[in-house]
């Protein structure tokens, strides 16, 4: 344990960073974790409770005590809004810290900063399928991180399938995901198949290593029955806000509707009776205690949950046309379309809010803000669901128990049965079984007694049928990890890592990702590539039959599920849309049928599909392309297209211009970026700005998928200090060639050099032994030996044998302003193998590894092949490569198809995965390989 840092000063820390006092429970946490080197195992606390605030104990016990604390912080929750708030509560963190205003705040700031170089001592990121906010995770494995993530961005990185990460990083991202990590998965109820799933991925072996990764359940129902969980005790009643929040007094009582039709009907129902008690009117059945409640009120917050997208569309559209301030919120949006939703909306759900709209306003939602988002209303009307998910729902009503005090009644909330499910007798809820009717059939019980008590402590004793049903993951064998684990090239047959986070449900519907884009060549999106945050994933079989022109797809809101539909696309009205194969493949005309799981889908805003920026197959209304706003987003280089087709482009020079003007392209350009009105966007502000002061590349890209048309320009940002066009390495092929093609000239010896002190630095850091510590120092002095060949350094002298010829010792890195060019190297050939030739031709190179086997694995794959099978080719003219190594002679022919290096390799990682277990093995590449990374971003000038 720090000798500065203590439990005592938790108080001071938390209250420096949030500006109030925290719980006693949270104290409490503190306390104990501190004192027992480790995290209880389950967290059992109520709604509203503040529990996002294990954040907060997380980063002050890995300052105090970083011997036992993992590097990692991750917080799992299975809804795509509740990752955007927990990511805001980790930004204050970072930011409060980073600024040290005070005595505490600086202690944990130096503490913090001892266990990486990096310039932030906390990192913050999120991985929800949509903004990667900071990409840094993943490029300092030594570095303090907290992310906040999705089970699928966060549970597909652990088993080596990260979503939308490649081939080649996948080993990367497990390594960094499956070790030195804190996981909470939040609403374990959610996700039962991932808790079982991330408690066998705990077990695995990881033998030698500092494997520190834990798992920690946060829900009232938990799947770990065995353990004894963290929970309330009488002296957190001691703190009245937090008892006011815990004991806010709710009432529910049940409306019965003939089917979800009647939905929209019956909520404009209670608004009115709400509106006229506000107006003073009283209500026609004498509702006494809602006319007293909101008598005067000068406004009221109104949330409304459903169990269907569908209809939450119908009873938007049905307020707005009744003309209730009405706004609309699910998981089926883009995130750039659901950020600036949930701005909008701010105001109206901030339990902190003192300034609520006038009147009465309404967010319609579904289950996307059913558990964990920091939302208040002061009246709820929910849909029936199984109890837990009421429970959640209920959370968001009188979020700070406040509502009684303010009006001198309870909360008051309905709950709508519509009886085709609730009184079914033949047909189950798609989305709940048999659940929902369980549910309601207590709930009538109860309601017997008057209104029902929906308050965060009431609804625990319901019947077990009356709980959502629960998948289950299959068990996680070893061969199945096995599978997962050759990451490059993968083994034709292997399990779907689907089942293994969300569990085995045979009427389970996996997503695709949908782009709009008014241009679809190729070109333009290898020029402005698809990117997550215009991404909207809907289930496949909604995509077919929307893309089909045959019918819509109702669909649930819970991730996975689609509804009412056989899979089968009746029709096609003509294939206007393409899949992105990627940027080395490009685009491809697919019809629906040849739709699979997890593609990405670009079509034409023309033919609609949203409607209110959520998803709405029925809506012909022109969608706004994201392209360039997304590119922002994602937080790397930007792009401007220059496309009369976008709304916020108009009047721009055009490439079939040339003939008619004397002033250049650029000149143009410029004049048109000197004039263009950009105020009311406040994206497109910032990216006129970057590219006037960086400056920019310019691109003629013609229109349509054949370029035949008249074509635009596409701006390019160009990097702030080389003023080079910015590298970003998503938009290349992953080779060597791209990452050793950046203009500095940088010597092989002083690359090889300054990796491999990298590397060791870092695992020291990390706490690997000194045996770790070496071989990593030795594979990173040894990783790029193979560039010795002749034709690799033409390339890195754009082929000018001139500049070859003056070159005094081999070079690592491009020189500058070298053109690119292959310069005779093979396509297809991989340095890095001949590193491993030249590595293994004298026995004196390797004489002081500890492990010879895993020096070799690490140089064999530090691009991320070779996991297990290296792509060895012919070479059509062979050589001799020759390097010396601390005065020892490296000596291997550059034509490697009949050394039986294959096997070798194959053999030595198998053997290296048993040592090390699958998850070690991929840290310890992650630290060579990050090392590199980080090296070569300095030596660009771009650290």
């Amino acid at each position: 344990m720090s000798e500065l840092l203590t439990a005592y000063d938790f108080t001071a820390f938390f209250r420096d960073v949030h500006d109030h006092e925290p719980f006693p429970w949270q104290v409490r946490l503190t306390e104990q974790v501190l004192r027992c080197g480790e995290w209880p195992k389950v967290i059992d606390l109520p709604t509203g409770a503040g529990k996002t605030a294990v954040l907060d104990t997380a980063v002050f016990a890995l300052a105090a005590r970083p011997d036992m604390s993992p590097r990692r912080v991750v917080f799992v929750i299975d809804r795509r809004i509740v990752v955007d708030q927990v990511y805001n509560r980790a930004e204050r963190i970072r930011d409060r810290i980073r600024d040290g205003k005070t005595d505490v705040l600086r202690l944990v700031e130096e503490s913090l900063r001892e266990l990486s170089d990096a310039e932030e001592p906390l990192g913050v990121s999120a991985l929800r399928g949509g903004v990667p906010i900071d990409r840094e995770w993943a490029q300092r494995p030594d570095q303090p991180w907290v992310v906040v993530s999705t089970v699928d961005q966060f549970g597909s990185r652990l088993l080596f399938r990260g979503y939308g990460v490649t081939r080649g990083m996948r080993p990367v991202h497990a390594g960094l995901t499956g070790n030195d990590c804190l996981v909470f998965l939040d609403e374990v109820h959610l996700s039962v198949p991932f808790a079982e799933t991330l408690e066998n991925v705990r077990k695995l072996k990881s033998d030698g290593l500092p494997r520190r990764f834990e798992v920690v359940e946060m829900s009232a129902t938990p799947s770990k029955k065995d353990v004894t969980p963290f929970e309330l005790d009488s002296a957190d009643m001691v703190c009245e806000e937090f008892r006011r929040r815990v004991q806010a007094e709710k009432q529910a009582e049940l409306v019965s509707v003939r089917n979800h039709d009647a939905i929209p009907g019956q909520v404009s129902k209670i608004l009115k009776a709400i509106s006229g008690a506000m107006e003073g009117k009283r209500s026609r059945k004498g509702d006494e205690a809602l006319d007293e409640t909101y008598r005067g009120r000068d406004s009221v917050s109104v949330g409304v949950v459903v169990n269907r997208v569908r209809v939450a569309h119908e009873v938007h559209s049905a307020l707005k046309m009744e003309g209730y301030a009405a706004h609309l919120i699910t998981g089926r949006m883009r995130p750039l379309d659901r950020i600036d939703a949930l701005e909008e909306i701010k105001p109206v759900v901030d339990p902190d809010c003192g300034n609520r709209p006038a009147g009465v306003t309404v967010v319609v939602a579904t289950q996307a803000i059913e558990v964990g988002a920091d939302f208040s209303f002061d009246v709820l009307i929910t849909e029936c669901a199984p109890v837990d998910s009421l429970r959640q729902r209920f959370g968001r009503l009188d979020r700070r128990g406040t509502h009684h005090d303010r009006t001198g009644g309870p909360a008051r909330a309905w709950i709508v049965g519509p009886t085709s499910v609730v009184a079914s007798k033949s047909r189950p809820d798609p989305i709940y079984g048999e659940s929902v009717k369980a549910a309601w059939e207590e709930l009538e019980r109860r309601a017997k007694n008057g209104p029902i008590d929906v308050g965060p402590q009431s609804l625990r004793d319901f019947p077990e049928d009356a709980r959502a049903r629960h998948k289950e993951a299959p068990l996680l064998l070893s061969t199945y990890m096995d599978a997962w684990t050759q990451t490059n090239p993968e083994p034709i047959v292997q399990p779907d890592v689907e089942w293994f986070l969300h569990g085995i449900d045979q009427g389970g519907v996996p997503d695709v990702s949908i782009v709009w884009r008014h241009d679809r060549s190729a070109e333009a999106l290898k020029l402005v590539p698809p990117r997550q945050a215009e991404f909207l994933a809907v289930p496949i079989d909604a995509a077919r039959a929307w893309l089909s022109g045959d019918i819509e797809v109702d669909m649930a809101d819970v991730d996975h599920t689609a509804l009412e539909y056989d899979g089968q696309a009746s029709s096609e009205r003509g294939v206007d849309w393409v899949r992105w194969e990627g940027h080395d493949e490009g685009t491809q005309r697919v019809g629906p049928r040849d739709i699979r799981p997890g593609d990405v889908l670009v079509v034409r805003p023309e033919r609609g599909g949203l409607k209110a920026g959520t998803w709405a197959p029925s809506s012909e209304e022109p969608v706004t392309d994201l392209g360039d706003a997304a590119q922002v987003a994602h937080g790397r280089r930007i792009t401007l297209r220059l496309d009369d087709r976008l709304s916020y482009i108009d009047a721009t020079p055009k490439p079939s211009d040339v003939e008619n003007t004397d002033e250049s392209p650029k000149e143009r350009i410029l004049q048109w970026l000197s004039k263009i009105s950009v105020e009311e966007q406040f994206w497109l502000c910032g990216t006129v700005g970057r590219i006037k002061t960086n400056g920019f590349e310019h691109w003629p890209v013609g229109i349509g998928e054949d370029g035949a048309g008249v074509g635009y320009y596409v701006l390019v940002e160009r990097d702030r200090k080389t003023k080079k066009s910015v590298v970003d390495a998503e938009t290349m092929d992953g080779s060597d060639e791209a990452g050793s093609h950046i203009g500095t000239g940088v010597t092989l010896d002083s690359h090889l050099h300054s990796v491999g002190e990298r590397a060791s630095e870092i695992a020291a850091r990390l706490g690997l032994s000194a045996g770790f510590v070496d071989d990593l120092r030795l594979a990173g002095r040894l990783h790029d030996v193979g560039k010795v060949d002749e034709r690799f350094q033409s390339m890195l002298a754009g082929g000018d044998r001139v500049e070859l010829e003056m070159l005094t010792e081999p070079l690592a890195k491009s020189l500058p302003d070298a053109p690119w060019g292959r310069g005779g190297y093979p396509k297809g050939m991989r340095h890095e193998l001949a590193s491993v030739a030249l590595a293994q031709s004298n026995p004196d190179v390797l004489a002081d590894a500890h492990d010879s086997d895993l020096v070799l694995h690490l140089i064999g794959t530090h691009h991320g092949w070779a996991r297990p099978l290296p792509p060895i080719i012919e070479d059509p003219e062979p050589r001799t490569l020759s390097h010396e190594f601390d005065r020892h002679r490296m000596e291997a022919s550059s034509n490697l198809v009949e050394s039986g290096m294959a096997l070798e390799m194959a053999d030595r990682f198998w053997r290296l995965v048993e040592r090390h277990g699958h998850h070690g093995l991929a840290w310890l590449e992650a630290i060579l390989r990050l090392a590199d990374h980080q090296q070569s971003a300095e030596e660009g000038g771009q650290s």
